[in-house]
């Protein structure tokens, strides 16, 4: 029995201005934080759009979500490693 496989479109030159997009705003992410949610958002859905229509730059969309998705983790370490610093020295304070 013959395999049938959907028809996907024939790749064609362009590149999703999505995946640009995206990218760019995971780079941002690096001195401004929504910039990465958002770079993470928007590569999501270029790779969607990249599916569906067959466009270059899937590359591009996966780099965005890559380093979106590590920034962010980053940050969030940060912010915890902030946060038990803070308290430690309130908690020192507290006792003296």
């Amino acid at each position: 029995m013959p395999r049938i496989t959907p028809a996907t479109p024939p790749p064609s030159g362009h590149i999703n201005s999505m995946a640009l997009v995206a990218f760019a705003l995971s780079v941002l992410g690096i001195f401004v934080l929504p910039g990465a949610l958002g770079g993470v958002v928007c590569g999501h859905l270029a790779r969607r759009q990249i599916r569906r229509s067959g466009e270059q730059g899937d590359a591009w969309a996966l780099a965005a979500l890559i380093l979106g998705y590590l920034l962010m983790l980053l940050s969030i370490a940060g912010l915890l490693l902030f946060g038990g610093f803070m308290i430690t020295m309130f908690g020192v304070m507290a006792i003296m």
